[in-house]
């Protein structure tokens, strides 16, 4: 399997050069998971499967507009906006790849979904949006060649948020990679927070492959290409 991750910015103003899309990544060219640009669309993908509906996942929720292309389209809830959504009620199957969903913890009022996608005997996971994932929701699956995950913040802890018994936000780098490097030995990061633009990107990646310890760390860049 081949994944293009076509954006690496998360929802801020701040960009630099080879860092200024917001979220999308695409399959063999084939599918295309989250639409943060409306140029993604050019790529003419067979299906595209949404990992939330936060406007840097999907580029149409801010203008309302409907999101409409006679391709099949799965989500992990209903939206208004597009009406010929399926909504994902557990494994599925498109144009030869297998979906695994996975529940992630990330927005209070948004439902979120990673998703384990395997092709043969290769398998990858793009988890979205993180503030947690409950480790029995990781404990059965089985090791995967590849996890592409968030950086919104560098730091121990992210920036998590409570209401009630409730948490939400985006947990930190160092957090994340000791969640999922037991089940990987390849982590690629993207949707970059502001910590990322305050220096040199090139500093900033220095600064995620210095917490590389038994796992590999790569640090993406818009349209950077991973094989698997």
């Amino acid at each position: 399997m081949k994944i293009k991750i076509l954006g690496t910015r998360g929802k801020i103003d701040p960009k630099a050069e080879n860092h200024v899309n917001h979220t999308g990544f695409l399959i063999d060219d084939k599918i295309l998971i989250d639409v943060g640009e409306p140029d993604y669309m050019v790529y003419k993908p067979e299906a595209v499967v949404f990992t939330h509906f936060h406007p840097d996942h999907a580029f149409f929720v801010p203008k309302n507009e409907k999101f409409a292309p006679k391709i099949p389209l799965f989500g992990p809830e209903a939206h208004e906006l597009i009406p010929e959504l399926q909504v994902i009620s557990g494994k599925f199957e498109v144009a030869g790849y297998h979906f695994t969903p996975i529940p992630v913890i990330h927005a209070l009022r948004l439902k979120s979904l990673g998703y384990v996608i395997q092709k043969g005997q290769k398998r990858i996971f793009i988890t979205g949006d993180v503030a947690w994932i409950e480790k029995a929701n990781l404990e059965n699956l089985p090791p995967l060649h590849l996890i592409v995950t968030e950086a919104t913040f560098i730091k121990k802890g992210g920036r998590i948020n409570r209401k009630k018994d409730r948490i939400f936000g985006h947990t930190g780098v160092p957090d994340l990679i000791r969640l999922l490097s037991p089940i990987t030995q390849k982590l690629a990061f993207c949707h970059y927070g502001e910590w990322f633009f305050e220096n040199e990107p090139e500093n900033s990646k220095q600064k995620i492959k210095a917490l590389e310890e038994d796992v590999e760390l790569i640090p993406a860049h818009d349209g950077m290409e991973i094989e698997v």
